[in-house]
């Protein structure tokens, strides 16, 4: 049975559009922030493909905010010792070379666990797309998300006071006319809604055309303690990267110029590819797709808003395409929320496009730059030899006495390649204002990071702060101690931390008039206190 039903139309907060990593992280910021949102997504459960095989230390962080970090290192964990690029005609060649690995990879091998301890709470994590959504998927759930997958878009208008949406259950046909202040699209690369809105992009489009092969293969016992992330494949008659899915039989071989082979063709190229004899291999499933480059020019239209890669097409060079999204959606959930309960002006949620866009373009255009010709991960010695200068550099200072030194070296060269959190917002600088909160050990074992997440923060031991801030409102106040000189204050000085961990104003001591100061800090974020 097939039909339209537009009788009393359903009305929501938000509204979001697609239910990969990226939706599903935004219902659950938005369930922190006290908002109950719907959630459409197309496909009858969540992804089968292993893509987006790792999440960096800035969304490991978001997650552990949300009480989930370790259920989404757990459910990965078979793929964490999956570290190093190889190029070798075949597996049996790279393994044959490798050494076996003593002490893991990754940022932990550059920084050392007490190095990376003094940046973050937390670590990256790897976890592919179908086993870190399922995880995502539960909690939105438990938590009181209306999630209701094998429903499409159909189509949407939008007004001064919000969007309506038209929205069909595939399985039935029957539509149905919903109504929300909001709406957030976070349905992919091929986004029917950006197309819908005719949003202007940049970037240099698709790159090539490969083919996803995944497949099963038994090759566990061959790579156990050579375990590797990728493996390049570059030879005259045959282009490809292996990539590694749970290190035992599940594996994903991008091919360059496999269109129009047969099952069997490509059953022979992943022979060819293996380099063992007698190995057997079962396809999985075959996508073809292309490695691009495409940024909308604004994240906003409206009440609508972009995320993910439908904000954001990346090559997945660099690892930043799901993480970008998952930081894209932590950065608007507490915008709506504060907009939705009056406590700010709407023009509060310009500032989502202000500040996300140039990060998606930036890890855009980077991964554009990783790319070959061929869309494949490009041999990139500078890259290298940067990476292995700074960390020496760090090393260095941090024999040398000069741990804060070290530190602030690790964030400027290698940060952001390790997966480090070092984005910030604004101007940034030595002011303090748009950087991310530094991770401090408070009393016990609790983070500054811990302190933030559902309203603004303000971090001083001065009474005279504290009781400036009581009737400001929107200000939980927590004691500076011992931090105050990492926070870059005296004793009598103020952090004042948005609710999603940057830090919006900094006092570096007393001020004639404090509880102006704060009001007016959060004014220049239109908060109305």
């Amino acid at each position: 049975m097939s039909g339209t039903t537009f009788g009393r139309m359903e009305k929501h907060e938000v509204l979001i559009v697609g239910g990969g990593v990226v939706g599903l992280s935004a219902a659950l910021f938005l369930l922190q922030q006290g908002i109950k949102p719907l959630l459409v997504e197309r496909h009858k459960g969540t992804s089968i493909h292993p893509r987006a095989r790792g999440f960096d230390v800035r969304s490991m962080e978001l997650f552990r905010e949300l009480g989930l970090g370790e259920a989404i290192r757990e459910a990965g964990k078979a793929l964490a010792p999956a570290w190093g690029i190889l190029n070798d005609d075949s597996l049996a060649s790279a393994l044959q070379k490798r050494k076996p690995a003593k002490d893991g990879g990754g940022p932990e091998k550059l920084f050392g666990r007490n190095g990376l301890s003094e940046l973050s709470p937390t670590t990256g994590a790897r976890c592919t797309q179908d086993l870190s959504e399922p995880v995502l998927l539960a909690a939105a759930r438990e938590r009181g998300a209306d999630i209701r997958f094998y429903t499409e878009l159909v189509s949407f208008t939008q007004d001064a006071t919000g969007v309506s949406a038209v929205l069909r259950d595939r399985e039935s046909g029957v539509e149905e006319a919903v109504r929300a202040s909001y709406m957030l699209a976070c349905d992919g690369a091929k986004s029917p809604v950006r197309s819908a809105l005719q949003a202007g992009t940049v970037g240099r489009g698709a790159i090539s055309s490969l083919l996803n092969i995944y497949f099963e293969a038994p090759l566990g016992e061959y790579v156990r303690g050579k375990e590797f992330s990728i493996l390049l494949i570059r030879k005259p008659h045959l282009r490809g990267m292996l990539t590694a899915i749970n290190n035992d039989d599940r594996w994903v071989f991008h091919l360059y110029n496999g269109e129009g082979c047969s099952e069997e063709e490509i059953k022979e190229v992943l022979q060819e590819v293996i380099g063992i004899r007698g190995v057997d291999v079962r396809i999985l499933s075959i996508l073809p797709w292309q490695p691009t480059v495409k940024v909308v020019e604004n994240m906003q239209h409206g009440r609508v808003f972009l995320a993910g890669d439908a904000a954001h097409v990346m090559t997945p060079y660099g690892g930043k395409g799901a993480n970008t999204g998952v930081q894209d959606v932590h950065n608007l959930a507490w915008k709506l929320a504060a907009v939705s309960r009056g406590q700010a002006d709407p023009l509060l949620l310009e500032t989502y496009s202000r500040e996300r866009q140039p990060v998606g373009l930036r890890n855009a255009l980077r991964s554009g730059r990783w790319a070959d010709r061929y869309g494949l991960l490009k041999r990139n010695p500078v890259m290298v030899m940067k990476m292995i200068g700074w960390v020496l550099i760090v090393k260095l200072l941090n024999l040398l006495g000069l741990r804060a030194l070290g530190r602030r070296a690790a964030w400027k060269g290698i940060g952001d390649l390790a997966g480090l959190p070092v984005y910030r917002y604004g101007n940034g600088g030595r002011s303090g204002r748009g950087v991310r909160l530094p991770h401090l050990r408070m009393s016990g074992d609790i983070s500054t990071l811990d302190l933030v997440g559902k309203g603004f923060v303000l971090l001083t031991s001065e009474q005279r702060w504290k009781e400036a801030a009581l009737p400001v409102g929107n200000i939980m106040v927590h004691e500076a101690g011992a931090a105050y000189k990492k926070l870059g204050i005296k004793p009598d000085g103020a952090v004042l931390v948005r609710p999603d961990g940057f830090i919006l104003w900094k006092s570096k001591g007393m001020v004639n008039d404090p509880r102006a100061s704060l009001k007016a800090a959060l004014q220049t974020l239109f908060i109305q206190s």
